[in-house]
């Protein structure tokens, strides 16, 4: 179960003061033009205990990125942790959103839509690019390859995953917590939630992406050299039809939440 609401909103208003020190630090250290808070910290969202700070920064030179990231945390409280985002690289949809070009509907269900459909599009973009280097691979791939195929399967669960917790969030009004959040907020989706909503993908489809998540597990408690490619072929090779049945069972899980529960 969530925190207690004093103890998130204490983490709130801590988190706000340091990205108040952060944007100062920004632009007298390294110089940025504007430093925009934005996402659940400015209430773009629900704030709950796992929430981090989004900061999106103008006119960051490239090389003073990391430096700039890094002095940003040491602002920041344990507890809270920090997104750094250039504007100027910022996805088109998410740059209108931190720019209040398209701001977020009021109604919880629109804005949920809204961001599954934004995360969707970045999942995609991860699911071509992989597509794309196997269409060009020949034979076994070595080492410097495994690390990319590794690296892009890594970032398509932790693009589901950013999903299913927007869901959690919104709807369930409940993130899982302790060492095994990420496990369970996967079997979670399997299952309806109270008359919140209903289930949202498919024990088979569930079944799959646990593997997603379970290699990526590995691959974040592994060495390159140690990343052998019959452990991630059938993955790689097989990331367009799980994209295409998450993408199915997500936008019938949409058109059917509106009139949840059902009557009768």
């Amino acid at each position: 179960m969530g925190e207690p609401i004093k103890k998130v909103e204490d983490r709130r208003a801590r988190a706000l003061a340091a990205a108040e020190a952060c944007a100062k630090m920004l632009k007298e250290r390294f110089g940025v033009r504007r430093v925009i808070p934005f996402g659940s910290l400015i209430g773009q969202g629900p704030w709950h205990g796992r929430s981090d700070a989004d900061l999106a920064v103008e006119g960051l030179q490239p090389g003073d990125y990391i430096p700039a990231l890094t002095a940003c945390w040491e602002l920041f409280p344990s507890d809270v942790e920090l997104d750094l985002v250039p504007l100027e690289q910022a996805p088109p949809e998410l740059k209108a959103r931190i720019l209040g070009e398209s701001p977020v509907p009021t109604n919880p269900l629109e804005a949920l839509k809204q961001e599954i459909q934004i995360e969707l599009r970045q999942v995609r973009r991860v699911v071509d690019s992989l597509e794309g280097f196997l269409r060009h691979l020949s034979g076994v791939p070595d080492e410097y390859q495994s690390l990319s195929i590794g690296g892009l399967l890594h970032n398509f669960y932790n693009g589901v995953e950013r999903i299913f917790e927007r869901i959690a969030v919104r709807l369930d009004a409940d993130v899982p917590g302790g060492s095994s959040w990420h496990t369970d907020l996967l079997r979670r989706m399997e299952h309806p939630w109270g008359t919140a909503r209903p289930t949202i993908i498919d024990r088979a489809l569930a079944t799959r992406l646990m593997d997603y998540l379970r290699f990526r597990h590995l691959f974040r408690h592994s060495y390159a050299f140690e990343l052998e490619w019959e452990r991630s072929k059938a993955l790689a090779e097989g990331i367009g039809q799980t994209m295409a049945r998450l993408q199915e069972q997500l936008q019938a899980f949409l058109a059917r939440l509106p009139e949840w529960p059902s009557e009768g």
